[in-house]
C-alpha cells in the first residue's frame, strides 16, 4: 500500500509542476555576415532557468565533407499519404493545430527583416506569400512583424526577439487526446498497411 502512495504522491506532483506555466524567450539575427541566437527558459517562477547561445559573430565555418552512405537494404514501408484518405484526419490535424496555436499565449513578439531573391518577378511571388502570412501574425497587439521586400538584390536579413508562454501540462494533454483518438489510430493503421 506505500508503494501505490508513493506512486501517486509522485504522479500528483509531477502533474503539478506540469502545470507551472514555462516562458521561453528567443533573439535571432541573421544576416549576411552575422548570424547569431539566443534562447532561454525559465520555468517554476524563474526558479529553474535555461540560457542556449548560439552565436557565430561571423561567417559559419565550412561543413567536413560527408561520408558516401552505403545502401541499406530497402524495407517494405507503408505510405504516408494513406492517412488522407482517412475520414476526418484532416480535420483532426487542423483542430489539433488550433489548439495549439491557442495554448501558447505570445507575450511579445518583434520581427524585422528584410528578403529579396534577385529577380523582381521572383521576389514578387515570394512577397505574395509572405506578405498575407506577416498580416496574419502581426494582428494580436503585442506583435510587431515588418517584413519590407528588396527587389534588386538577393538578401535575407532577420531580426527579431520575442516571449511566449506556456502551459506544459495542457500541450502534453492536446497532444495525447490527438495521438490517442480513434481517427488517429485509423490513420496510423492506414499508413502501415499502405491503402
Amino acid at each position: 500500500m506505500f508503494l501505490v502512495w508513493t506512486l501517486l504522491s509522485l504522479l500528483l506532483l509531477m502533474v503539478l509542476l506540469l502545470a507551472v506555466p514555462l516562458e521561453w524567450g528567443f533573439q535571432v539575427r541573421l544576416g549576411e555576415n552575422h548570424r547569431s541566437a539566443e534562447s532561454r527558459i525559465v520555468w517554476l517562477f524563474g526558479l529553474v532557468r535555461f540560457r542556449l547561445n548560439n552565436g557565430t559573430g561571423g561567417r559559419n565555418k565550412p561543413k567536413p565533407p560527408r561520408r558516401p552512405r552505403t545502401p541499406k537494404p530497402k524495407r517494405r514501408r507503408g505510405s504516408p499519404m494513406a492517412v488522407v484518405s482517412v475520414d476526418g484526419f484532416i480535420g483532426r490535424v487542423l483542430t489539433l493545430a488550433r489548439r495549439v496555436l491557442g495554448a501558447i499565449h505570445i507575450q511579445q513578439l518583434d520581427i524585422q527583416g528584410r528578403m529579396g531573391l534577385g529577380d523582381p518577378a521572383d521576389t514578387g511571388r515570394l512577397w505574395s506569400v509572405v506578405g498575407p502570412v506577416t498580416a496574419i501574425l502581426a494582428s494580436p497587439r503585442v506583435t510587431r512583424i515588418h517584413f519590407e521586400p528588396d527587389f534588386s538584390d538577393p538578401v535575407l536579413d532577420l531580426q527579431g526577439n520575442g516571449r511566449i508562454r506556456l502551459v506544459p501540462l495542457r500541450l502534453i494533454g492536446l497532444v495525447l487526446g490527438f495521438l490517442l483518438s480513434p481517427t488517429t489510430v485509423r490513420a496510423f493503421m492506414a499508413m502501415r498497411s499502405g491503402s
